[in-house]
């Protein structure tokens, strides 16, 4: 599996000592014996994972190709410069590739023009959404799409009963976040704000950030231990979005939701799975400032109702969105797609290059 990160000894110890969640990848390994060729088999072990730094690590992973029965990779921004190495040279192997946002302009000429997909045996998307739009938009045969829930670690973003809720909003993320929408929804509220976004003001985010924050707001860096602090104090969790047509904001969604949270969500094209409105958290039409002001009050002003959403909320995190059951799916997937290794001698062959 092709992990865009460093799998190091410092990650797996902070996962161990419970200061952060414990990711997919380290569940395939240790419960189904998945390989990680992660940034340490490279020289772009702390250089990232954009642009040619992805096409390098899917080039090193092509040098390891003899000793594999299937590839994984963790997203399409290293499963497409794989594909189409693949491609060219002809390779045969089977290829999981997770895609997390297959419709981003920079990626969309990589399928139409290029089909990339040809050397992908089969793509796990975690929208409904761009499981159709990867067919219709892109020509990615219908076959080679699966959707699939994402996940949250439910054991470290779990609750503290002996910590009561304050009134405080919390909010997380960067990218394609709506804050501009929160701070019109939120000001002059008797609530205090956080928004754990870290660089809210990068120029490399799709997000609105207000030109100035209400008096009531605060905004900040949060590790992994301080924002669930925050998650456990807050009354409500709002997770305000642009309109888009992936599943923006559900690492911050299914964070809260396995935290016992009441989640407000901006409902997006993208975003439309996993919160069931009035069930599991409430949804509210993009850059709408009423309709997210007035379920923010309706929350704040009703014990019993966030406790209700918030309870049904964990309850469906441990029921489907689990890292275990995450892994779970992923590990069926590469089942599926598996097949005896070839021999050196048929390692090159047109199969790869089916539609």
């Amino acid at each position: 599996m092709l992990v865009s990160a460093n799998t190091s000894s410092d990650l797996r110890r902070m996962v161990a000592d419970g200061v952060r969640p414990k990711p997919e990848y380290l569940v395939l390994e240790s419960m189904y014996g998945v390989e990680l060729f992660d940034w340490s088999r490279t020289w772009v072990a702390k250089r990232g994972k954009r642009g040619w730094r992805s096409a390098l690590h899917a080039a090193a992973a092509v040098r390891a190709l003899d000793h594999h029965e299937v590839v994984f990779s963790d997203g399409e921004h290293v499963g497409i410069p794989l594909a189409l190495a693949f491609r060219a040279l002809r390779i045969s192997r089977p290829h999981l590739v997770i895609g997390h946002h297959l419709t981003a302009r920079a990626k969309v000429p990589f399928f139409r023009a290029l089909r990339a997909h040809r050397g992908m045996s089969r793509i796990l998307v975690h929208s409904a959404f761009q499981r159709e739009l990867a067919h219709s938009a892109l020509g990615i045969p219908a076959r080679k799409l699966e959707y699939v829930p994402y996940y949250a670690d439910a054991r470290f973003w779990s609750p503290d009963s002996d910590i009561d809720s304050e009134p405080l909003i919390v909010s997380a993320g960067r990218e394609h976040r709506d804050y501009s929408t929160l701070a019109a929804a939120c000001e002059g509220l008797h609530a205090r704000v956080f928004v754990a976004a870290g660089s809210v003001h990068s120029p490399a985010a799709t997000s609105r950030i207000p030109a100035a924050w209400p008096s009531n707001f605060k905004s900040g860096f949060a590790d992994y231990l301080t924002l669930r602090g925050l998650y456990q104090r807050a009354s409500v969790v709002v997770v305000p979005l642009v309109d888009s047509d992936f599943q923006a904001g559900v690492t911050t969604v299914l964070e809260a939701m396995a935290m016992g949270k009441p989640v407000v969500v901006t409902s997006t094209r993208g975003q439309s799975e996993t919160i069931v409105d009035g069930e599991t958290g409430i949804s509210v039409p993009p850059g709408d400032v009423a309709a997210m002001r007035n379920a923010i009050r309706r929350l704040m002003k009703d014990r019993s109702e966030r406790r209700r959403l918030g309870a049904a909320a964990r309850e469906a995190v441990l029921e489907n969105y689990t890292v275990e059951a995450y892994a779970e799916r992923l590990a069926g997937h590469i089942a599926a797609v598996r097949r005896p290794r070839p021999s050196s001698a048929s390692r090159f062959a047109p199969e790869s290059l089916a539609p």
